[in-house]
Parts: C-alpha cells; sequence; structure tokens
C-alpha cells in the first residue's frame, strides 16, 4: 500500500535521519548507503516500525557460578536465621545472629522485606539492586536451576539428571540452552531469533542479537549469529588501529600512509565479485561485517542528546568490564532505530566467580563491580524513559535477568577466614529488573537451608539445593514478555522440555513465576 510522504511528522522525520547524519566512517559501497537510506524511510513512513512495540531482553551471567547463598540472607526473625550463620560459618555475612565467627551478633546485611516472608538482607555489596528491590523494579527467582524433569530428594537416583551435574562447562551450555538431557545444539536465546527475526525485525538491518561479551552459547544457533561488540562500539577490523584511527583521517578519508593505502586496498578488494561460490562467500561475509559495523557505531553515536550516559556511569562510579559493556548494550538500544530491530537479545558477562578459595576477599569486590553496572544501567533505562527526544520509548521496554553456572555449597571447605571458599552445587537463586517486572518479591520457592534436608542432595553433599524451578519454567515467562506465544508450538521448539514442568503461566497454580505480565496479542 503507498504511504503519503506529507503525513510524516516533523519528529519522525528528524529521527530517521539521525542514524544516517552520525556516521563515523565510510560506508562500505552504494548498496549498503542505499539500505541505510532505505530503512530510514520506511522508519519515517511508519508500518511494522521500531516503536512503542519495542522489547530488549539482557542476559547478565556470572560465569564460575556465583554463590548466591550470600546474596539472599536469612536475618534475625526468620527461622533459618540460625542454620545460615551457623553453617556458613567463615563465609557468612553476619545477620544478626551471636556464633564464634560474629561474636557481637552484627547484621551486616541490606535488609529487605520480602510480602509474605520472614525477614531476609541482601548481600552487604548490592547497594542498587536493594533500592531497586525495595522500589519494585527488580525481584528474585529463588531455587532455579536446570532440570530434565522434576526432581527430589526422593527420587534423586532413579530420575533423568541434568548430563555431568556440577561441571562447569556443562551446566554453563545447559542454562545458556535449557535442555540438559541432549547434547547441545542451540541457544534458547538463538531459537527465538531463529523462529521471529523475520516477522518481528521486517526492517531490520543487522542481528537481532547482540553480544558485547564474545561467543556464547546463549545466541549460538544453525541459522543465526550475534554481531559482536565491544565496550567501545563495533569490532572492527584488525591492525588499522582503534575504530581505524590509524587509516582514516575523521572525515572517513583515507590517510595518505602505508596504513591507509593498505586500508583503501583492502575495502577495494572486498567490492569484487567472484566466480567460485566459495571466494564469493567469503566476500560477502566481509562485506556483511563491514557494513553491519557502520549500522552499530551509528546506533551507539545516536543517544539523544538529552541523556548522558557517561554521566550516569560516571555518578554510579561503574567503570568495570561488564558497566562498559551494559553502557554499550545502553547505547545501542538508544539508538535502535538505525538497526531497525523491533524485538532485540543483548548478552553481556562477568567471570572470577569460582571461588574455591579467598571467597571472602573476591566475591565482595565482584558483587560490587555487578552492582554499579546494574545501577548504573537501571538508571540509564530510566533516564531513556524520561527523554524528551526519543519520545517512543519507556522503561518497561527493557527486562534485564542475571544467570550463572550453578549455586556453590552450602558449607564451607575451611575455617579461615582469609583462605576459605565454596565448591561447586545447584540450585541458585536469579535476579530479574526493569519496568514491566513485578518486583520487590520472590518467586519460585525459596529451599530448606539443611545439609541433608528435603532440598539438598543425597549422599554427603554439603548442601546442593535441588532446584524447584527449572530452567525452561524461568525462561519461557521472559520468552512470553517477549512476544512468544504461551502454548504455541514456537514455544514447544524453543523449549521442548517445558510441558515436563508444572505450567509457568498458571497464576493459580503452585510455580509461582508471574514476575513479567504476559505477553498479550496486538488487536489487528
Amino acid at each position: 500500500m503507498s504511504k503519503n510522504l506529507n503525513h510524516i511528522s516533523r519528529r519522525q522525520f528528524l529521527r530517521a535521519g539521525t542514524c544516517g547524519a552520525m556516521t563515523i566512517g565510510p560506508l562500505v559501497n552504494t548498496i549498503a548507503q542505499l539500505s541505510l537510506i532505505n530503512s530510514a524511510a520506511a522508519s519515517a513512513l511508519g508500518g511494522s516500525l521500531v516503536g512503542s512495540d519495542y522489547k530488549a531482553l539482557v542476559c547478565i551471567f556470572l560465569r564460575g557460578g556465583c554463590d548466591m547463598n550470600n546474596v539472599l540472607i536469612p536475618i534475625t526473625g526468620n527461622p533459618q536465621a540460625d542454620a545460615y550463620a551457623n553453617d556458613r560459618g567463615v563465609v557468612g555475612i553476619p545477620n544478626g545472629i551471636t556464633t564464634s565467627y560474629n561474636p557481637t551478633g552484627a547484621d551486616n546485611t541490606l535488609p529487605i522485606t520480602v510480602p509474605g516472608a520472614d525477614p531476609f538482607g541482601m548481600h552487604p555489596s548490592l547497594v542498587n539492586l536493594k533500592a531497586m528491590f525495595d522500589n519494585s523494579e527488580a525481584g528474585f527467582i529463588t531455587n532455579v536451576g536446570t532440570l530434565a524433569e522434576p526432581t527430589n530428594k526422593n527420587d534423586y537416583s532413579t530420575t533423568s539428571l541434568p548430563k555431568q551435574l556440577f561441571s562447569h562447562s556443562d551446566q554453563v551450555t545447559q542454562w545458556m540452552s535449557s535442555i540438559s538431557d541432549k547434547p547441545y545444539i542451540s541457544g534458547w536465546g538463538a531459537r527465538v531469533a531463529e523462529l521471529y527475526h523475520d516477522a518481528w525485525n521486517i526492517n531490520s538491518q543487522t542481528s537481532m542479537m547482540i553480544t558485547a561479551a564474545g561467543n556464547n552459547q546463549f545466541m549460538s544457533g544453525s541459522s543465526v549469529s550475534p554481531f559482536s561488540v565491544t565496550s567501545s562500539g563495533s569490532i572492527s577490523l584488525a591492525g588499522f588501529g582503534t575504530n581505524y584511527a590509524s587509516a582514516l583521517n575523521t572525515d572517513g578519508s583515507y590517510k595518505t600512509n602505508s596504513t591507509g593505502r593498505r586500508f583503501e586496498a583492502l575495502e577495494r578488494i572486498m567490492q569484487y565479485s567472484h566466480a567460485h561460490i566459495l571466494e564469493e562467500g567469503y566476500g560477502e561475509v566481509v562485506r556483511s561485517a563491514r557494513a553491519n559495523e557502520t549500522i552499530i557505531n551509528e546506533a551507539i553515536a545516536a543517544t539523544p542528546s538529552d541523556v548522558d550516559f557517561d554521566q550516569i556511569w560516571l555518578d554510579h562510579e561503574a567503570d568495570s568490564g561488564v558497566a562498559n559493556e551494559l553502557k554499550s548494550v545502553a547505547r545501542l538500544i538508544a539508538g535502535r532505530e538505525c538497526m531497525g530491530n523491533n524485538r532485540q537479545i543483548f548478552f553481556v558477562d562477568l567471570g572470577g566467580f569460582d571461588n574455591h578459595a579467598n571467597i571472602n576477599g573476591a566475591q565482595p569486590a565482584l558483587l560490587d563491580q555487578l552492582d554499579r553496572a546494574i545501577g548504573a544501567f537501571n538508571a540509564g533505562m530510566k533516564a531513556l524513559d524520561a527523554s524528551t527526544i526519543d519520545t517512543d520509548f519507556s522503561y518497561d521496554k527493557v527486562t534485564t535477568f542475571q544467570a550463572s553456572d550453578f549455586n556453590r555449597t552450602w558449607t564451607p571447605n575451611g575455617t579461615d577466614f582469609d583462605s576459605a571458599g565454596t565448591d561447586h552445587a545447584w540450585g541458585s537463586h536469579s535476579f530479574v529488573f526493569g519496568g514491566a517486572v513485578n518486583g520487590g518479591n520472590f518467586y519460585g520457592s525459596y529451599p530448606t537451608l539443611e545439609v541433608g534436608g528435603v532440598n539438598d542432595v543425597p549422599s554427603g553433599s554439603r548442601g546442593r539445593w535441588i532446584p524447584t524451578t527449572s530452567v525452561d519454567q524461568f525462561a519461557a515467562v521472559m520468552a512470553n514478555w517477549f512476544g512468544v506465544p504461551i502454548g504455541s508450538s514456537e514455544m514447544e521448539t524453543i523449549f521442548p522440555n517445558l510441558n515436563r514442568f508444572e505450567d509457568p503461566f498458571d497464576i493459580s497454580g503452585t510455580a509461582n513465576l508471574a514476575f513479567l505480565p504476559p505477553y498479550v496479542p496486538p488487536i489487528i
């Protein structure tokens, strides 16, 4: 159907032109230029646009197995507070209970109020996450983990268990794929993209999946792949300086030095057509990468002038690797019009959580890095929501979730404060935050904190909680919010084991996973 150019508003025209106006390097060729022009025109003319229907899903993966037993802590007044103080021993956070490790009975936790639950505190490094929880912007899914089928202590020896349980590499893969009883094929993020990219992102100029942390199983699929960015932008071709500074002048022209001439020659070679199908295929990969690089850099440069991400990150003292990765994600969300995607999936990570030793020295610093990063990102999304220039964005359009390999053992592996740590375990806690999250609450089922108790793996495990919520259930709620219909064949394809578990969408059931509102298809 033809569209009337006279009906384009001033705001639409300006927003459509922003991407092309902020080019920081030469476009690869005329086709790439026309592609961007067509995308801008499509955004101005309406149709399946990047606008009020936009949503982004952001994964933060904590590599190594974060000890989440020290993130959510039962405190004085909670029947499990004594068990925490005594069993955790030297690795426990003082929680108001007097022990030989806490002779004054101090409580160093950040207290939170959980509706209908006993008193809890959060790790003292998580100041921003606590504030988000108190503001109903963040919630926790408790005792979640990889499961092949529902499992409890009594049927542990007869049920089908996740492959290579307690192994880092295997449990990372199973968290990212959601399928724990079969060899890895793809990540659930990639399966969402494979099924929906063409339908959701009609005006797409690049992948709907973007990783700021390199390759990962969450985004690996058979027919789709993510686009990788660094903390400062797209990954440029090596050997020409950062963002081609050694080869290009500020106006995009080639420098007359040897590096500039070499880069000019390479870009000319990239334009050649090849008779051999493999040679042409290789050339197309390089051409596509350069075209995507330009689009990504333009998107990063297209932040509204009334949003200052640099200042927000500075205010939060968020300058770690994961903080910079999340800043790139924030900028790409702000510049989403340039990429033309109504749906985007992002991935960042933070390593160092395999704390078999010195957990008292390592974990607080790591959680502080994480907390400053998510505090800045959350504030950045609120600032974008308040922008008078980007009026299509709202805070409830971005949901961020955290995952990790597994939890750690309930009891420590030593009694010395400086050397003790915890070991590989299973069921853990994950947080989610964003404007759409029904925050300020726990979802799922909090475990009984007892070695040999009802939630513990049998046979001397030192406290390895058997998950009561599966990754499948947790992820399916997020996929549904993202736009995958409940009960659809697509939901079954993305999560083939979901039907083995209690329905996470049944608000009258006991799964207790209503941490996001269900997807409501638009009325056509």
